[in-house]
């Protein structure tokens, strides 16, 4: 089965931003639950899912930070983690394979890594 991080943010895991981004996801994946990524795929992602979404109305620059800020990734992992369709929003990014950004509270790295994982499969 393969697994993917929920990406719920507990008080007191956000890393200061001298921490490097290597250590946020070490942290992440020490701390979080996981989440049934096979699961993903039989959701519909068509309709307009994305008009309930935690980040509607805010800036689309703060889900597109630089990966070595640990500080703007963090953020935008916060608004993911009170989304409710951040499952629909994954399997979105996971199917067009959303080369960028935060999608679904996931980061590039951790949709490549879902991705590398489904292939090898």
């Amino acid at each position: 089965m393969d697994t993917l991080l929920d990406t719920s943010v507990q008080p007191g895991l956000i890393p200061s931003s001298a921490t490097p981004a290597a250590s946020l996801l070490v942290a992440r994946s020490e701390t979080l639950t996981a989440l049934d990524v096979e699961a993903l795929e039989g959701v519909d992602t068509s309709g307009q899912w994305y008009l309930r979404g935690a980040c509607r109305g805010l800036e689309a620059s703060i889900f597109y930070p630089d990966p070595d800020v640990t500080e703007d990734v963090t953020r935008a992992l916060a608004v993911c983690a009170a989304c409710d369709v951040r499952e629909v929003c994954l399997a979105h990014a996971l199917r067009r394979r959303e080369p960028t950004g935060i999608w679904g509270g996931t980061t590039e790295r951790e949709r490549r890594r879902v991705l590398r994982r489904r292939r090898l499969a």
